[in-house]
């Protein structure tokens, strides 16, 4: 996984910031304790992982806010991925999860530049969406945490440990730990088998008891059958007795049910009666008003025919009325058109009298462009100073550059005259043999050999003190340089002010010049307007059309006076037209009333001989339903008997089935044995496989073979990187068992270090060795962690405490980062000590404002 683009909105610290990553290779991220910078770290690991330092997410949005967003680009072999989380707060909080891929085109870089279009591969679900981003990077949080990050304080937390100790510590990078439970889980797995095992003996001694009894439920089983063959002869006597009193009870709710069923019928006859009685009254009275409308014809048609001249009369002035209505509709909307014309003027004129104004107020005062020249002026001086504060950085470079070269001189003089003072010493108390070449060695020789060798000191000496003071001359000319680029840096804070204010002071001048060309084009179309406005100049046919229209208005004649007698008298009439429609109707439906009476009265005799006869059959289901009664008057002592014989068989046939039961599960019993015993020496041969597997799991099985096909991988990282930063002096071996004084071989973990001198513990190193090695180490398991979890480490981020570290041991640390960069896409290095900003090429800085932090790349 290597970064390519970070986005922040709201997150901690942060309300909006964007760090790009791509271009850079090794940087330190800079900044004031509290400012900001872990804050990134987290947003990485939030947006992949959703896990911070926070315990929830609602406590990483910025204060104030209730809502953030974190997006995360980065490469990952020929894909560009991108990561977005977004988490709002509140009691019904909710996140967004989307994981985005970009493939490159064929030779493209790792830059996400140039790629082509973002495609989703989210699954349903947040759960399954981040199970899928950690598949695909092949790291989970843990594993990223404890392998990309070297955390501060914990570069020698491995080489400081006793043996054992470090031991578990590699066992805890390693993951060894489940192989503790899974030895816990054999021992229960054993635990089961034999409790199981225990209790299925108990089970095999109760079987074995019930077995016992199985003659006593054969003699049980026989009794029983017997006396069940007795009672059935007996019951089948009395049911049939029973299915003779069931049969009378049957042919009696039959009978019940016909006498229901012709009370019923008589009732719906005596009202087929009411009703026909009904209708025929109603008949006879229709009959009677259609007489009485006979009678008055005369009257009604002469009504109908002064209600027919009113009808004509009123529609034809409802003609006119619609004519007056058209011609009026026509003279509003030609009012209408009119107006409107006259209003698109009067507004034009007002745009117009507007943009006068307007371009009046935009023309440039002389305050402005004296302004504009000051300005000018000042960006040109803040021009100069930011070109002699690139040089000042170069030259902070160079120097760096020189005050490494020269103590690195100095390391290596210091060296040789500690190697000739040693060998001064050894001549000063050698005898008459040469300390040194093992040859003779006379009192000339010896004076000569330290005249030599004092006069070689004396000149590593001077060379050494005159590489000190230019270190120091070097020093303080960063020193200065420093200050230069520090006070550049406060005077340039306000170059993009200036600029800003330089850019709207030339657009308002460019403004006020075509303002003063516009306005005298305006100022001709506004008097334009004006003249048509007081000439009318403006829809001159809709003005004509207006004109006739109202004449032929005038000429229509309509009167609303004479239509509305007219309507009146229609009104009036609808009574006589009713009249004459009922006299129709009247004179086609008398005769139709007096045929309907006729047939009411032959219905109506029909019905009432239906009903006698129903009467009559119903007196003769009452005598069927009264003998069939009287054989129904021993039908309780019958069903008392069978119910007692019911009862007593049940009984015997209740002891049958206990009994066929008991032997079925004899039978049952005798499998179940079968399969216990089966089962009991399953149980006894996986035991004994889990104890085998209690022994592999445990720490001498599994877990060692482990460690030992890892040391070696360990071992060859540490001194791939060991000889790069030491120039192939020094060399690391780890062993894994010693020998014992008893003789016995024991599982350790010792650090032997060699270096030219031959191979010395840990504690003899000095400061600057010792932290190399460690360095080495913690490299060496970071990318061990990362194989094993099938990931490549790519990227490799450092806070290893820059505070503590005295001017060479910060030094040492920038010298081995230095030496491992090669090995890694992105290193970023965690520090808020100003002297180490210029060691590294790229600084990443991050400052902490009122509104929020702001970061920069540098």
């Amino acid at each position: 996984m290597i970064p390519q683009e970070l986005n922040l909105i709201n997150f901690m610290c942060y309300r909006q910031a964007v760090l790009d990553f791509r271009g850079i290779h090794v940087a330190c991220l800079v900044g004031d304790n509290g400012a900001g910078k872990s804050a990134l770290l987290d947003a990485i690991t939030w947006a992949v992982w959703g896990k911070a330092r926070a315990r929830r997410d609602d406590e990483l949005i910025h204060l104030g806010e209730d809502e953030m967003a974190v997006e995360f680009t980065f490469g990952l072999g020929e894909q560009t991925c991108r990561v977005l989380r977004r988490r709002k707060a509140g009691k019904r909080g909710r996140t967004v999860l989307d994981f985005q891929m970009q493939d490159l085109p064929p030779g493209a870089d790792d830059s996400g530049e140039g790629g082509g279009p973002w495609r989703s591969v989210a699954e349903s679900s947040i759960r399954a969406t981040q199970a899928k981003i950690e598949r695909t990077l092949r790291l989970d949080y843990d594993t990223f945490i404890n392998s990309a990050f070297l955390r501060q304080g914990r570069a020698d937390e491995f080489t400081v440990k006793t043996a054992a100790e470090r031991k578990r510590v590699l066992g805890d990078i390693l993951g060894l730990d489940r192989w503790a439970v899974y030895e816990e889980r054999a021992k229960e797995r054993a635990r089961q088998a034999q409790a199981e095992a225990e209790m299925i003996e108990l089970r095999l001694r109760e079987i074995d008891a019930e077995l016992a009894r199985r003659p006593e439920y054969e003699s049980a089983l026989q009794t029983a059958q017997a006396s069940v063959e007795e009672l059935s002869t007996v019951l089948q006597k009395a049911q049939a007795a029973y299915q003779r009193v069931e049969s009378v009870r049957t042919e009696l709710r039959h009978v019940q049910a016909r006498m229901v069923d012709l009370d019923a019928q008589v009732a719906q006859a005596e009202r087929e009666l009411r009703a026909l009685d009904e209708e025929r009254v109603e008949r006879a009275r229709k009959l009677a008003e259609h007489e009485s409308l006979l009678e008055q014809a005369d009257e009604i048609e002469a009504g109908y025919l002064a209600y027919q001249q009113a009808v004509e009369q009123e529609q034809a002035l409802g003609a006119k009325l619609r004519q007056s209505v058209e011609l009026n509709g026509r003279r509003v909307d030609l009012e209408a058109r009119i107006t409107e014309a006259r209003h698109q003027i009067e507004t034009e004129r007002e745009v117009v009298a507007q943009r006068v104004v307007e371009l009046e107020s935009r023309l440039t005062a002389e305050a402005v462009r004296a302004e504009y020249a000051q300005v000018r002026a000042r960006l040109a001086h803040l021009a100069q100073l930011s070109e002699g504060r690139e040089a000042a950085r170069e030259d902070l470079v160079r120097i760096a550059e020189e005050q490494a070269e020269l103590q690195a001189r100095n390391k290596s003089l210091r060296a040789e005259m500690d190697a000739l003072k040693e060998k001064i010493a050894l001549l000063e108390r050698a005898g008459a043999e040469c300390p040194l070449c093992k040859q003779s060695l006379t009192d000339e020789c010896r004076l000569e050999l330290l005249d030599h060798f004092q006069t070689e000191g004396q000149v590593r000496g001077d060379a050494y003190r005159a590489n000190q003071a230019l270190v120091g001359d070097l020093v303080a000319r960063a020193q200065a340089l420093r200050k230069q680029i520090a006070e550049s840096d406060r005077t340039l804070r306000d170059l993009q002010t200036l600029q800003r204010r330089e850019a709207a002071l030339a657009e308002r001048i460019d403004r006020g010049r075509d303002a003063a060309d516009a306005l005298e084009d305006a100022q001709k179309q506004l008097a334009k307007l004006e003249q048509r406005l007081s000439a009318e100049e403006y829809a001159l046919s809709v003005q004509a059309d207006l004109a006739q229209v109202l004449a032929q208005a005038e000429q229509l004649g309509y009167e609303a006076a004479a239509h509305d007698a007219a309507r009146q008298a229609v009104a009036d009439g609808r009574v006589s037209a009713e009249r004459k429609a009922q006299l129709d109707a009247a004179r086609a439906g008398v005769e139709e009333e007096r045929a309907a009476l006729g047939r009411l009265g032959e219905r109506v005799q029909q019905w009432m001989g239906q009903v006698e006869a129903e009467r009559a059959r119903r007196v003769a289901l009452d005598d069927e339903a009264d003998q069939l009664r009287e054989r129904l008057k021993d039908a309780p002592a019958v069903e008392a008997e069978l119910r007692r014989l019911r009862g007593e068989e049940a009984s015997a046939r209740q002891q049958l089935g206990a009994s066929q039961q008991r032997l079925e599960a004899c039978k049952t019993l005798e499998r179940q044995r079968e399969e216990r015993a089966k089962r009991l020496g399953e149980l006894v041969t996986g035991r004994s496989i889990y104890d085998e597997l209690k022994t592999a799991f445990g720490v001498r099985g599994v877990p060692a073979m482990i460690i030992e096909a890892a040391v070696p991988e360990i071992e060859a990282e540490a001194n791939h990187l060991l000889a790069r930063m030491t120039g192939g002096r020094m060399h690391v071996r780890f062993d894994t068992q010693r020998e014992t004084q008893a003789g016995d071989v024991r599982e350790t973990l010792e650090i032997k270090i060699a270096d030219e001198l031959g191979t010395r513990e840990y504690l003899l190193y000095s400061g600057g060795e010792a932290f190399r090695v460690n360095f080495a180490i913690r490299i060496a398991l970071s990318k061990l962690l990362a194989r094993r979890a099938g990931a490549q480490l790519q990227t490799l981020v450092i806070d290893e405490g820059f505070g503590t570290q005295d001017t060479q041991g910060r030094q040492r640390l920038v010298e081995a980062i230095n030496a491992i960069q090669d090995d890694f896409a992105r290193v970023l290095v965690v520090t808020h000590i100003d002297e180490l900003k210029d060691s590294f090429p790229v600084r990443i800085e991050v400052t902490k404002m009122p509104v929020g932090s702001v970061v920069e790349v540098m």
